[in-house]
């Protein structure tokens, strides 16, 4: 869609003028254009209700996961997964990222709204961006 081509484009705009002239504009760029692949992929397995891959991005830079009780996620399904323009660091290696998640409660039959900012990392070793922040409590 045209967001997700504008969140990629604006990335990519931010990086290289965070960069501009240094040799690392190229490791940048690709590490820039990771994120905005793995948000997409968050929000895909988001939206298909594939919780436990959601989960998986849930790494805490020590290592440690935080708490994601799965179970209580039977009767959700979520719309619409929205990320922001993130905010990132000089060298791109962690991103501050305003995210809105649509989701349906077939409980109670209704749609509800969470907006919330998550903090992802970049890993050196895997090449792969996780996000630090707890799992979204959707209620």
């Amino acid at each position: 869609g045209g967001k997700r081509m504008n969140l990629r484009y604006l990335l990519l705009v931010f990086a290289l003028f965070l960069c501009w002239g240094c040799s690392d504009n190229l490791k940048i760029r690709s590490q820039a254009d990771r994120l905005a692949m793995t948000l997409d992929n968050y929000g895909a397995d988001m939206r298909w209700g594939r919780f436990t891959k959601v989960y998986g991005y849930h790494v805490r830079p020590d290592g440690t996961k935080p708490e994601g009780n799965l179970d209580r996620l039977d009767g959700f399904s979520v719309t619409s997964f929205t990320p922001g323009d993130p905010v990132l660091n000089a060298d791109v290696t962690v991103a501050v990222v305003p995210i809105e998640i649509k989701y349906y409660n077939e409980q109670y039959g209704m749609l509800r709204t969470l907006k919330e900012t998550q903090k992802w990392w970049f890993d050196e070793k895997s090449k792969s961006w996780f996000v630090e922040s707890d799992f979204p409590y959707l209620k």
